[in-house]
């Protein structure tokens, strides 16, 4: 067969005049083009990375229970503190980071939210380095946290209790 005919074949169809449906020349050559993902949500159950769902699923899951906990006053923050940590063992949500901090402030423990100020830090920068956009859409909003931050609350809870004095 001649290059010539196998060319008209290709572009008419074969002998019998078959041509895929929805089929262009080029796809007949090189094969039809794999489906590429460059955005979030663009992932289909086939598609979806299995380490991407397992974090998805450990996130709903700490994000579900954090609904659940009272963060109004700082008296339920104080005593939602054990809790708080152990959602972070679950999943580390820069939320529950953001929680935790203001209910070490409220319980005096200045030191100890300055660590949750560096791990959240440290969880920040593993975010923004995350190759997926899932990930790295957590920590768009959120205040980053130094140590200087932590005193500056810390003094002015301090101040603003003293200011309202006992009764």
């Amino acid at each position: 067969m001649s290059l010539r005919r196998w060319m008209r074949e290709q572009l008419t169809g074969d002998a019998q005049g078959d041509v895929p449906p929805g089929g262009s020349i080029l796809e007949s050559f090189l094969g039809k083009a794999e489906e590429r993902t460059h955005s979030l949500g663009e992932y289909t159950a086939a598609t979806y990375p299995d380490e991407l769902k397992q974090l998805l699923q450990h996130r709903q899951r700490v994000s579900e229970e954090l609904l659940k906990i009272d963060v109004a006053s700082p008296e339920s923050r104080i005593a939602a503190i054990e809790p708080l940590r152990e959602l972070l063992r679950i999943y580390p949500h820069p939320l529950v980071y953001e929680i935790l901090i203001h209910a070490y402030v409220d319980a005096g423990r200045t030191d100890e939210a300055k660590g949750v100020a560096f791990a959240a830090r440290e969880r920040r920068t593993e975010c923004s380095r995350s190759p997926y956009p899932e990930v790295r859409a957590e920590i768009e909003h959120l205040r980053e946290w130094s140590s200087d931050d932590v005193e500056d609350l810390s003094a002015e809870r301090k101040q603003r209790a003293t200011a309202s004095g006992p009764p």
